[in-house]
């Protein structure tokens, strides 16, 4: 996959996560549990406080930011400070916690005690995929080629 369609790719992924995390909310507390989300934000859906909404809004907002870094490292938007540091921060984050359904699939369960499901399968193939992407990215950044206002 070449570096720019890398990029676009990770940006897709990285808008899709934002735009799900505030369905999510909208849903409601049944749909915050559904996602496994801790219990303490569970409750705070239940009970309408504030922890859940600005977790979840503040998460939404750091995926849109990093979806736009993507999109700065593609080319597809002016440059940004930091891109590459950033992108690759994000990069071994999203690997290390897709990666994190192997020993889930080996246990039966997550956390101790989540069992496995279709949900925490997707969605860890989708932060793994999303991690790999930006890795390949990076590597075709590498040598210089691509962007060369990337360097931070």
């Amino acid at each position: 996959m070449p570096k720019k369609r890398a990029f676009i790719f990770s940006a897709a992924i990285l808008f899709v996560g934002a735009i799900l995390h505030i369905a999510v909310l909208i849903g409601g507390a049944e749909w915050v549990a559904f996602v496994g989300a801790p219990a303490s934000i569970v409750r705070s859906a239940e009970q309408g406080t504030w922890l859940a909404p600005a977790s979840t809004l503040a998460i939404a907002g750091l995926l849109t930011v990093l979806g736009v870094y993507a999109l700065s490292a593609s080319g597809s938007v002016s440059r940004l400070p930091f891109v590459r540091p950033v992108l690759a921060l994000f990069a071994v984050i999203f690997v290390l916690r897709g990666l994190i359904i192997v020993p889930a699939l080996l246990q039966g369960r997550v956390n101790w005690a989540a069992p496995v499901d279709l949900f925490i399968i997707t969605s860890s193939a989708s932060i793994l995929a999303l991690g790999v992407a930006l890795c390949v990215g990076l590597w075709g950044l590498r040598d210089g080629e691509g962007r060369a206002d990337t360097r931070a």
